[in-house]
């Protein structure tokens, strides 16, 4: 029997790292499990060279992992990737580690070769080190818009049926969409990294855009030490628009490496009519047709709130650009 919809997200809340006195405050999709971040944890055997696309949710996550199955050259003959099977070249660990043949599955990751690729959602303190980390940041706003129309046009997983001004009030501002708070989450990335502790590179989601990408295409060669490969090509391969088309066409690879139309749709959606579609819209400044006045005030008094206890995320992308002045 199919479950019925709510106002509260179907969500998991775990603890924020894998420090036994972390606060058991980061939220996780449904099937991201404690046990699976124990899993990881306790029996993952990771390697020096090992590299994550850690993301918030809906930042260019499947964008930046294209690039990079471009890069080198694993990108699959059909569909669009998601992480959720061993055939694609960055297998979502902690979605793996969550599952019921997650042993076999770690045994099959002690054979491959380095470097291993792997995407994760998960905070910093929940990445077992080391590792070397790509993580593209999304301007909130536009984020928390492309998570709403991911947890409505998704009902099978989150089983949520909040509006939009509801799901931003109470859910995103709340600290309890997947990811947990989005500056909180940033702003440990970006000290781990200062610090020394993560070896880490950050790409801006509206800095891609600006060029369709070819200077993080570049940086994130460097990174991973390709040095043959054609960026131009890769941009024209891996823009919204080709990757719109190859998802409405094929789909997207499900846990078992089939083709599924689940995640596919050609309906964008507004603020009164979520849409399904993984690859939706891929734009710069949509926020200003979902946000209210009252809610651009509410979201102004939480940046100022933020701004103090978060200031790598205030230097990465100023206060006024946060603010939107």
């Amino acid at each position: 029997m199919e479950k019925e919809l709510s106002l509260i997200p179907q969500m998991n809340c775990i603890p924020r790292s894998f420090d036994a006195n972390a606060p058991e405050n980061f939220y996780t999709a449904p099937f991201i499990t404690k046990n699976g971040m124990d899993n990881v944890l306790n029996h993952f055997v990771n390697r020096d060279s090992d590299i994550y696309v850690a993301t918030y949710p809906k930042s260019g996550t499947t964008w930046t992992i294209s690039i990079l199955e471009h890069l080198i050259n694993k990108v699959p003959q059909k569909g669009i990737s998601t992480g959720a099977s061993n055939i694609e070249l960055c297998l979502w660990l902690d979605r793996a580690a969550s599952g019921e043949n997650w042993r076999s599955t770690f045994s099959e990751l002690d054979k491959m070769e380095s470097p291993r690729f792997f995407k994760s959602h998960a905070s910093v303190g929940l990445i077992k080190q080391p590792a070397r980390i790509i993580q593209c940041i999304r301007h909130p706003l536009d984020t928390f818009v492309s998570a709403w129309h991911h947890i409505r046009g998704k009902k099978y997983l989150f089983y949520y049926n909040g509006s939009w001004s509801h799901f931003f009030s109470e859910i995103a501002l709340s600290e309890k969409y997947e990811g947990g708070d989005w500056f909180d989450y940033h702003e440990e990335f970006l000290q781990a990294s200062e610090a020394g502790k993560i070896d880490a590179l950050f790409l801006r989601y509206e800095d891609m855009k600006k060029d369709n990408a070819i200077s993080a295409i570049h940086k994130l060669a460097e990174f991973i030490g390709v040095e043959s490969y054609n960026a131009e090509e890769i941009s024209r391969a891996t823009d919204f628009q080709s990757m719109k088309q190859k998802s409405m066409a094929e789909g997207h690879l499900d846990t078992e490496g089939n083709l599924s139309d689940v995640l596919v749709s050609r309906e964008v959606g507004d603020k009164n009519n979520p849409s399904k579609a993984h690859i939706r819209k891929g734009v710069v400044g949509d926020w200003v047709n979902y946000l209210s006045d009252d809610e651009l005030t509410m979201w102004r008094n939480y940046v100022n709130i933020k701004k103090d206890s978060c200031p790598h995320v205030v230097d990465l992308f100023s206060l006024d650009n946060l603010l939107c002045n």
